[in-house]
Order: structure tokens, then sequence, then C-alpha cells
């Protein structure tokens, strides 16, 4: 029959209250329907009512709207798809949690609007559920009212179809972007070509939802009211012209060069303006093979392997705008943290700043978004891996709300300190298929000898090439200055590069300065930018300081104003030394803004800073391009030396060549005489990159099974080889060793009987999981090895245990102490035990000795503890390097090892607690205390201090000791002082960005 249909139809993901969790599909479904409905009825009046517009008011008109206007010939409907409440409330966009009761719309209303409606007949439509868990559409942590409410059930009468997503105990599920009972119907209603009977089709729709959930492990029934007296039926509902533009078929679309062409795949104009704006050359080869064929908008899985500056991340920024575009939310994942800041930086001003997008960060740090990660606060997140994994770990609800994960530097699953995280957070992602969570994956990595079955693994297409936008040169320099390398036509020449006079002995033996000084002032006098990589951070510094005094540059002076001023460190008296020879450096030593200072200073074309000098971990994604790079050394050092791999080589010499600055790039290895300049050649510039393979090695198993049990509840103990053979190793060694199952199922027998016997398993009923112990050990990132080491330790304790002896304890552990510098002759590295025994007491002192290879790794241990103590309670950095140091060689501290002390403590010490608050039965140290000395040993400041960080702008270390030392001990003290006053303490810049900040409406 023709009917006059009256539709509202709303979708709220999003809340203004920080407090309520975002959702994922609710605005799709009501933006599906609508769309679906509006094609479809030709005599309909339809209102589409979705997230900021969702408003309590606008709610409240749109049911005048439907319900109130509806005269006896009319129909109407009523959609709403978003948070339910376990008080039976629906929940707007600017719903507060803290009084739900008066800004939510209860069922008693609805029940009230559906009595005085003058409709026909009404469908209520509600894809929101009253109760579940963190997963589903319901509230969480409101408490439900124990007097009577009105539910779904009171809402049903004569002339009315009430459709509820579940019953009221249940939960009311997302999955692949809708609500389940929003696809059930999408489905139902596309596949009656007749018509829609809504009476008829709800048997189906209910036993295709019940399915579906069953399918995942998930109970959700929905419920159907039908008093509509000879039934209620919809002409035919076919997606047309509304549905094509809401949800357009991009399948088959190609798009050329022009970043505008972008706008077929749904892109907002002045996101597709800003990106145009920035890549005024348009889409790459390599970005238009991401498009066109690997349909990386489409959501296909992407394995992209390609060299350095080869425009690769912007494939991961294409597809995380086309996800967010979606109602789907980005993680991009990244191996730094100053990587990470860096993304995070440049990310707010483009996507944040320019297109409103919510742009959040997660490095460990006590700025971080976390909760707003949790709750799925945001449009595209950043995170480095650990974060990532043990945020998934401790909330795993948190990966449903995820559309896309974008790898970057995916090469580093081979790393052997990082790569376990990578591949058990991948492993973790693909397991999660198994609960219909499926993410796109985008991996993107440098380039790598083969990929050796990994995008097999992931299950992803793989875009591979070794083409550069700017084309690279890469040879060997010898100390005759003869240059062979590899040209543009791809044949080996050799030339005179330098000439040999000009190579001369500067110091008493030869060394790599003879050549440096006259190959950068070669270079320099042709304009180029030079990157020289030294595997140590004092020869980085030293090369910048000699290049500075040769080169005869004019000082970087506008860097020099741009530095802090507060708690320099001997690397920051260095930093202007070399700045005013036009050079820099750097390295770990540095605080972050001296080397965002000096990043963004090599960057500038027109800078004066043409020479910088740079430990290794610039090469692993840092934007610091150079026209020309000088690679020194071939190797690292450390508790062993280590050569350069391929790809290792090969990511630093593709820092060459600066994209629209520079038609080439040259890449230069140095070597002392012919046969090694021949070695190098054949050995780096010639050798294919080692292929990707997995990290790990027989010797650690209990570590990955501790890990991988870590992210199920339970398994049959029979079933437990299988965690093993879904990571890439086993699946590597499936495919290799038609034999592996038999022989690891043998050996985890042993292990597992050995994990039981340890207190980190237990069987219950066939089922195999871990103790309380085991998951606290397993959702760590510490190795089984080390877990086990802590669990001793921190059950010889026999008196109270602090916060900061806990810190102290876990200078015991391998990852947490990684290098120390020791001075081994005589015993002046011993004092250490003194100041422990003083900060911490005997008892301490004593358990670092637990382990210790030998007596020096013991004056490390306490060395460490000593210096930390010292840290955190606000000394001068200057002072602890001096203090600490034996000589400038052996035994020297740093101001980056000081933080590297301190970063590696606070990246474990959360999981330290957790373990020994099982094993203290909570006699431990106290959670406040912890989380003050996270805050402490993050910052480098006094308990008296930390109240300064509530600052509306970040400040260098410095400039809050300068504070607290004037008396200054909380922002309210500062934000009263006058601008001249804060000068004094403050970096002129930093406090025209607090002033700014407070000049802000609220």
């Amino acid at each position: 029959m023709t009917m006059a249909l009256l539709a509202t139809f709303v979708g709220v993901n999003k809340h203004a209250d920080p407090n309520i969790s975002d959702l994922t599909g609710a605005t799709k479904d009501a933006i599906a329907l609508w769309a679906l409905f509006s094609d479809s009825i030709p005599d309909i009046t339809a209102s589409r009512v979705v997230d900021e517009e969702a408003t309590l008011t606008a709610i409240r008109e749109a049911l005048d709207e439907t319900l109130g206007n509806a005269s006896s010939d009319d129909t109407a409907l009523f959609f709403f798809a978003g948070h339910g409440s376990p008080a039976h409330q629906l929940v707007p966009y600017d719903a507060r949690y803290e009084t739900l009761a008066d800004t939510t719309i209860p069922m008693d209303e609805l029940a009230e609007r559906l009595s005085s409606s003058q409709a026909r007949a009404v469908i209520v439509i509600l894809d929101c559920c009253f109760s579940g868990g963190a997963t589903t559409r319901v509230l969480q942590g409101v408490p439900t009212p124990r007097t009577s409410m009105t539910t779904i059930t009171d809402l049903q009468g004569k002339g009315r179809v009430i459709i509820a997503a579940s019953k009221d105990d249940e939960a009311a599920y997302e999955l692949h972007g809708h609500g389940l009972l929003t696809q059930a119907l999408l489905h139902t209603f596309k596949n009656n070509p007749n018509g829609v009977d809504i009476g008829a089709v709800m048997d189906e729709v209910t036993k295709w939802v019940r399915a579906e959930a069953q399918r995942f492990g998930w109970q959700q029934t929905p419920v159907v009211f039908n008093l509509v007296e000879g039934g209620l039926t919809f002409p035919p509902l076919t997606p047309g012209v509304c549905y094509a533009e809401a949800f357009p078929d991009t399948t088959n679309m190609n798009v050329g060069a022009d970043i505008k062409n972008l706008t077929a795949f749904g892109l907002a104009p002045e996101l597709l303006n800003a990106w145009a704006d920035r890549f005024t050359r348009g889409l790459n080869d390599l970005q238009l093979k991401a498009v066109n064929e690997y349909r990386v908008l489409d959501e296909r899985a992407l394995l992209v392997v390609a060299p350095t500056s080869s425009g690769k991340t912007f494939i991961g920024e294409m597809a995380a705008a086309k996800a967010v575009t979606d109602g789907r939310k980005a993680v991009f994942l990244l191996p730094f943290k100053a990587l990470t800041n860096e993304k995070y930086e440049d990310f707010n001003a483009l996507y944040g700043d320019s297109i409103n997008l919510r742009v959040i960060r997660c490095t460990g740090d006590y700025t971080d978004d976390t909760e707003d990660f949790v709750r799925g606060r945001y449009d595209i997140a950043l995170l480095t891996y650990e974060m990532f994994l043990n945020l998934s770990l401790a909330s795993p609800s948190l990966l449903n709300k995820i559309g896309l994960v974008v790898l970057d530097e995916a090469h580093f699953i081979t790393d052997s300190q990082r790569g376990i995280s990578v591949e058990l957070l991948l492993t973790s992602l693909l397991a999660a298929r198994e609960r219909g969570i499926e993410p796109q994956i985008v991996a993107l990595s440098a380039v790598i000898g083969h990929v050796n079955h990994f995008d097999e693994w992931l299950g992803c297409q793989t875009l591979f090439t070794c083409e550069r936008p700017v084309p690279l040169i890469e040879g060997v320099l010898d100390r005759s200055g003869s240059f062979q390398y590899m040209g543009l036509d791809g044949e080996e020449h050799i030339e005179q590069f330098l000439p040999s006079h000009l190579i001369i002995k500067r110091k008493d033996k030869p060394s790599s300065q003879d050549i440096i000084v006259p190959l950068v002032e070669k270079l320099i006098s042709e304009g180029e930018h030079v990157l020289i990589f030294r595997n140590q951070r004092g020869t980085a510094v030293g090369c910048s300081m000699y290049l500075g005094n040769a080169l005869g540059l004019s000082s970087a002076n506008n860097v020099l104003t741009r530095l802090p001023e507060h708690d320099l460190s001997g690397a920051s008296n260095n930093l202007r030394q070399a700045l005013k020879g036009g050079t820099a450096f750097h390295n770990s030593h540095l605080m972050r803004e001296e080397r965002l200072a000096v990043e963004q200073a090599f960057r500038d074309p027109e800078g004066n800073v043409r020479v910088l000098a740079a430990t290794t971990t610039v090469a692993a994604g840092i934007n610091t391009p150079a026209s020309t790079v000088i690679i020194v050394e071939t190797f690292f050092y450390g508790e062993e030396r280590r050569d350069f791999t391929v790809a290792q080589y090969k990511n630093m010499a593709g820092r060459a060549g600066r994209l629209g600055l520079s038609k080439q790039g040259t890449s230069i290895l140095l070597a002392d005489n012919a046969p090694q300049r021949q070695n190098l050649f054949r050995n780096y510039v010639k050798g294919k990159p080692e292929a990707i393979r997995s990290s790990f090695k027989s010797t650690e198993i209990e570590t990955w099974i501790l890990r991988l049990l870590a992210q199920i509840n339970q398994v049959p103990r029979k079933e437990v080889v299988r965690l093993l053979a879904s990571t890439y190793s086993g699946y590597l060694e499936s495919r290799k060793n038609p034999d592996w199952h038999e022989q690891t199922v043998t050996y985890l027998k042993e292990l597992l009987e050995r994990m039981e016997s340890l207190g980190l398993v237990e069987e219950m009923e066939g089922q195999l999981s871990l103790t309380l112990l085991g998951k606290e050990c397993g959702k760590s990132n510490f190795s089984f090895k080390s877990a086990m080491e802590l669990v001793t330790l921190l059950k010889q304790v026999s008196g109270s245990l602090t916060a900061e002896k806990l810190m102290a304890y876990l200078q015991a552990i391998p990852e947490v102490g990684g290098y120390t510098s020791i001075f081994k002759k005589g015993k002046k590295e011993s004092a250490w035990q003194r100041e422990v025994k003083s900060h911490y007491g005997s008892e301490v002192t004593s358990r670092l000795q637990h382990g210790a290879k030998d007596i020096f790794k013991y004056y490390a241990r306490c060395k460490r503890a000593a210096i930390l103590k010292t840290w955190i309670n606000g000394e001068p950095i200057e002072a602890i390097e001096q203090r600490f140091s034996v000589t400038r060689y052996a035994g020297s501290v740093g101001a980056g090892d000081v933080r590297g002390y301190a970063d590696r403590t606070r990246l474990h010490l959360q999981a330290a607690f957790n373990i020994a608050d099982i094993i203290l039965l909570g006699e431990g140290p106290d959670e406040t205390a912890i989380d003050t000395l996270l805050q402490q040993l993050e910052t480098g400041l006094p308990v008296g201090a930390l109240k300064l960080l509530t600052l509306p702008v970040s400040l260098p270390r410095g400039e809050y000791l300068a504070l607290f030392n004037a008396g200054y001990t909380t922002a309210e003290a500062v934000l009263s002082v006058e601008k001249d006053e804060l000068c004094k303490y403050i970096g002129y810049q930093r406090v025209e960005e607090i002033l700014a900040q407070l000049e802000l409406p609220n």
C-alpha cells in the first residue's frame, strides 16, 4: 500500500563528554537506513541526525517532527543507534556522564510520545543495549537502578512495531562497521525484492543476528513486538542515489596523479587541498599503484616495501584518511618515541588544526592520551609498538574500535630486541579475526632482500619497489681519494673524487678526520647539505666540532636563540660551540628541544646548518634528508661489536636526496685503502638486503609462550602449540620443517610442567590458563628469565618495599640495565655501593649482587640506582654527569645515559609493581607512590615540582627546575607572574605560548 512515512534516523558515535566512549558503527547505521528508505519510498519525509547534530534538544525536536506531527494516515519511524544506559536511557551527543538522568532520553519519555502520537502505525528501532561489556553499545560504569523503570517492553502497544537489538540482559554488538541488528536489517531489506513485510522479515532478522553473534561466541537476540493489525509492508527497499552518495562503490575506481582526483573516494576537499599544497608534484608511481592496483583505499591489506623518501608513508596517510571518512579509526604504530612525537606534531598540524580530526598519541609519557585511546575517542592515534601491545593486552576491547593499523618501519620485526613486540602485536591482530575484528593492515618497510612469506602470514599483497623519486649514487671513498661507485646508469665506476694531497694526517695517527674534512669542504663548496653518520655519540660530537673549526661557516645564530637556557649538559655546551661554527650534531645526549631545533634547522633549505653529524638513530625515520650522506663506520659498539647489516646500511644511504631540492643523492662510505674499498663496495653497495625474518630464537621459547598465553583467557593444553604456530616464526617453521609441530609439542610438555611448578600456569577442567602471577609476567616486556629473576628478588624482600626501592631492584634486570660504561681499572666504581646503601638500605645493596656475572656488572647496577636517585631529586644534569663520570671515556656518563636509565626503568616499573603486588599480597609499594615516581623518572623533577606539569605548555626540565628553585611550585603561582618575571625562568617563545593559551576561550 502507498503510505506517507515520517522518519527520523539518529546515529551517535561521538560524545562531548570525555568519559563516554566512542562507538564505530552507529552513525553509519543511521546514514545507511536513511539512504535506503529515502531512495525507496517516494512519499517520505526523512531526517538524519548524527554525531554533533544529535544533541538532546535536536533528538527531541526530531521526535516532535516524526511522532508528534504524524496524522492518522501516516506511518512514523524512529531509529536510534548509539549508547544505551543500564537505566534504559538513550544517550545523545551532549549527554553528561555525571548527570545522565537530566541529559538523556528515558524510555518513559519515549513511551509517552508513542501514546500521544496520532500516527496510524509507528516503528521504533533501537540498535543499542542496556547491559553488556566494554565492546557493546552500553555505557560502562553506570550503576543499574534498583527501583522499577520503564523498559523496552513498556513501549509495546496497538499499532506499534518495537524492535530492540537485544534482550534487556544481553549486549548489542558492533561488527564490520555496523551494529549487528542494523547489519541484519540492511541485509534482509535489500534481499526482499517483492517488498518488506516487517512482521514476516523480523523472524529472519532475529535468526541472522543470533547466528552471527554465536559465530564469535556472543549472545545477542533481538526483541520484537508487533501489534499492527493487518501487518505493515514497505515497498522494495533498493539502494539508489542517496545510498550511492553515502557509500560510493569505488571498487574499479582509478585516479591520476592529481591529488584532487581522490575526491572520487569521498575524501574531504579541504584535506585534498592541504595535501595538494604539501605535495605539489601530486601522487607518484608508487602511490598510484597502491591506490589503483592494490586498492589500499578499498580496505585491502598491503605490505609496502620501498626505499627511504619513496613516499610510502603517504600511502598510510591516504588509507587513514579513507578510514576516517568511512567512520573507522586509524592507528599508526612506530618504533621510537621521538619518531612518534615528530609524526604527532606533523599530523596534528595537518589533520588536527586544519580539518578538525582528533589526533592523539601514546608513548608512555605523562602527557599521553591513554584514556582517549582506550575509549576510542580519536580519529588518528600514534603509538609506539610497546605501548600498543601493552594497552591492547590490558584492554582487549579497544581492538574492536580500530579500522586501520599502519605499521611503520615493519622491518623492525627482525630486530633482536624490538622484534618480539612487533610480532606479538601482529599475531594479536591476526588472532582477533576469530572474534570478528578485522582491521585493515598496511605495513610499511624499508627495502629488504625478500619478504620471506611475511605477506602470506599477514594475508596481504606486497607492493615492492627499489625505485626512488630522487636517484641515488652509492659508493666507497678511500684515503687516496678514489671513489668507487654505482652510477645512475647501473654501471660500476671509479674516479678521483678528492685530490690525494688534500688527505693529510691531522692527528698523531691516521683517522677518518683526514678524509672527512676535505670531503665536506668540497661538498659544501658545491652547495650540498651533508649528513655524516657516526657509530658513537662522542665521535658524532667530535666530528661536528672539528668541522665547525675547519669549514669557516657562518654561525647559526637563529638556532642558538631557540635553545633552552637552563639545565644544560656537556652536550648542550658542545652543541652551542658547533653551531657557532655552522655545524651541528644529533644524538641522545641532547635534550628533546635541542634535537628538534637541530632537525628543523637542517631541514630548512635556506638554513645555515648544512652539516649534521649524527648517530644512526636518525636513519630510523626522523625527517633529516640530505643531498649527500657520509657513512664513516660499518659497525656498532656496545657490549660487543656488531657489523651493520646491508639493510641498515641501505637505510642510512637512503637518507641522501632531498625531494624537490636535489636532482640526485649521493652516499659515500669511507675506507682506509683500496682492498677495503673494494670489499665494502662488494658487501654493502652491491650487497642485497637481508630477507625479512622473525626475531624468534629457540632459546627464548619460554618468553614467547608466556607472552602468547597472556593474549588469551584459556586454551586446552594440546592447543598451546597452535599459539606458537600462529606467530610469524611458527608459520615459517611449519613451512620449513614438516616435523616441527610434533617436535614442539614434546618440548612444550616439559615447558608447561615447569611453568606450573613456578606458579605461572594452572589447569582447570582441561583448560590451561595463566595464574595471576603468570598474567602479570606475560603482560610485561620482561623475558621469561628476567621475570623469574625479578620474582626471586621480590620473594626475598624482608622489610617494606617502597617505590624507590623497587626502582633500585629493577637495575638487576637486563632489560632495564642496558649498557653502562664502567671504568675497570681499580675500584673507583665501587663507591656507588655506599651511595646505594645510603639511599636504599643494606638489603637492596646486597640484593643487587644477585645474578651479577662479575663485580663490574654489580657496580653498574649500583651506579644506575644512585644516578636515578639524583635524577628524581632534581639535581642539574651537568652535575650528575660530572659526579658519575670516572674518566672522559671509560666510565663516563652523559645526559643521554641518565635519561636512558630513567626511561628504561619507567618502561618496566608499572609491570614490576603489578608483579610485586601479587607476590607481596598487597604489602608492596603504594600505587600512588608508583604513579608519582613514574612522573619523576620521566621528567627528572622532585615531588614538590610535579604540580608545575599542569602548566598549559610543556617545558624543558631546566625551566621547571628554575621555577621550582625560585619558589614557584604550582601552575597557579606561575600564571600569576608578570611576563618579564616569567622570562627569567622560561624561554621567551614558551612564555608567549603560555600567554596565548590563557587567552583562548574555554
